[in-house]
């Protein structure tokens, strides 16, 4: 849950929408190595994170990927599409998409805790059916045995 939540405060607010797994490592973490462990974060909570189609290894935050390719990193702006058409090739590379706002990063966080407390509590409420089988196998086993013993 934890590594959730550093994930998307990270990656809400880094200046770049997607990279490889290694960069969010490092940034997240302070660590290249441990890129394996979130890329299985990333891959075990697709409801925030999604595998990038273009780039092998990239991932990025849904949340942010649903915005336009219009924040200009060199200038710290969004452009509009006639500025971004303006731009040189070379510009065109400096451009990511915007940022998430502090209070939508606030609502990311927010699902994310009820979500795993949904998780949690779905895992602990499987058990409601133990008492009911329990009770059904015994009975079952009284009926076969009186059946046995009967004759």
């Amino acid at each position: 849950m934890a590594d959730v939540i550093a994930a998307i405060q990270f990656m809400s607010t880094n200046e770049r929408s997607s990279l490889p797994c290694e960069d969010w490592a490092e940034g997240i973490s302070g660590n290249k190595a441990k890129s394996t462990h979130w890329q299985k974060v990333f891959d075990e909570h697709p409801e925030f994170f999604r595998r990038s189609p273009n780039y092998e290894g990239y991932y990025a935050l849904i949340w942010r990927r649903a915005s336009p390719r219009l924040f200009f990193r060199k200038e710290g702006r969004l452009l509009t599409q006639a500025e971004y058409n303006g731009l040189p090739d070379l510009d065109k590379t400096l451009v990511s998409r915007p940022p998430v706002p502090t209070q939508q990063i606030k609502t990311l966080i927010d699902l994310a805790v009820e979500l795993h407390a949904k998780a949690r509590e779905q895992h602990t409420d499987w058990r409601w059916w133990v008492p009911i089988v329990t009770s059904f196998l015994g009975s079952f086993i009284g009926v076969l045995s009186g059946l046995a013993f009967h004759k």
